[in-house]
């Protein structure tokens, strides 16, 4: 049977009428691909020029040492004296039922908006017997450098307290010790 398989598979196709050739199947005709055509995108109408627009320049930024500061520089190992505000108050104007760090808040809030330094902010108000509201000034600021904004500070705490009417430095009063003299020691040489 080595050789009588193939001749019988081949006696059977000439029987049924195919040929070697008519045995082998034809190729695949392969569908045309679908090519895709990119058309550009419309383009919108060109503005006409109106104005010409200024040109753009690099801008150097110099050394953090050399920046022009917006404010007061800070300033460090200040004293309390230093850093104390006094709100005067009008005593004929009835005292707010509001706590007194609200004042403090307010005055931050106002300092904040007109772009005041950071370190230039009030903290711990407190309000005496009087009704005088003292406030301490951040740690590295000294109270004169808040009273370059005094006009804020005054019209923030007016919106919290009516009868507040001035903002002023810390007042040192100088306690001097007077010794008295004996005029006997200075009399007759020369004074009289």
């Amino acid at each position: 049977m080595d050789g009588g398989g193939l001749e019988a598979s081949q006696r059977a196709d000439t029987a049924r009428g195919e040929g070697p050739e008519q045995r082998q199947q034809p190729k695949r005709q392969l569908k045309p691909k679908l090519q895709l055509k990119l058309q550009p995108k419309p383009q919108p109408a060109p503005k006409p020029p109106s104005a010409p627009t200024p040109a753009r320049r690099w801008e150097t930024i110099p050394p953090r040492a050399q920046r022009q500061s917006p404010g007061p520089a800070p300033t460090s190992g200040l004293s309390m004296a230093d850093r104390r505000l006094v709100l005067r108050s009008d005593q004929s104007i009835p005292r707010p039922n509001k706590m007194d760090e609200e004042n403090a808040s307010a005055v931050n809030r106002a300092q904040f908006k007109q772009q005041a330094p950071a370190h230039v902010r009030v903290k711990n108000a407190r309000r005496n017997a009087r009704g005088t509201i003292t406030a301490i000034s951040h740690q590295n600021a000294m109270a004169e450098m808040a009273l370059l904004y005094q006009d804020i500070i005054i019209k923030a705490a007016r919106s919290v307290d009516k009868g507040i009417i001035d903002v002023d430095g810390n007042e040192s009063w100088v306690r001097l010790k007077i010794h008295t003299v004996p005029l006997v020691r200075t009399m007759g040489k020369g004074t009289e």
